[in-house]
């Protein structure tokens, strides 16, 4: 991916999460120059709430353990529209494919 692509990617994802503040459940609406599919925005919308998860844990754990739900917590609060869009949108197979919890 060239970084022309990857900032393609992170601007319509940015707009998704922009067109879903008024309504997480609403359709999403694919942008097709840049998702093949509403699988893949969806796939790219559960990597952007990880990888900001995984951060968030590797931070934690620097000043001991760590408790994830507190972790959880803090980022759904921070990352509101991300959190419910992927909680309206992803059944809950999703989440136990990758060991989330909603």
């Amino acid at each position: 991916m060239t970084w022309a692509n990857h900032y393609r990617r992170r601007d319509a994802l940015d707009a998704v999460l922009h067109d879903a503040r008024r309504d997480p459940s609403a359709p999403l609406i694919v942008d097709p120059d840049v998702f093949s599919s509403l699988d893949e925005l969806l796939l790219a919308l559960q990597h952007r709430w990880t990888n900001k998860l995984t951060a968030r844990m590797e931070t934690a754990a620097l000043d001991g353990p760590v408790d994830e739900e507190r972790v959880t917590a803090e980022l759904a609060a921070d990352e509101p529209v991300l959190r419910a869009v992927l909680d309206a949108h992803l059944p809950l197979d999703s989440y136990r494919a990758v060991g989330m919890t909603p």
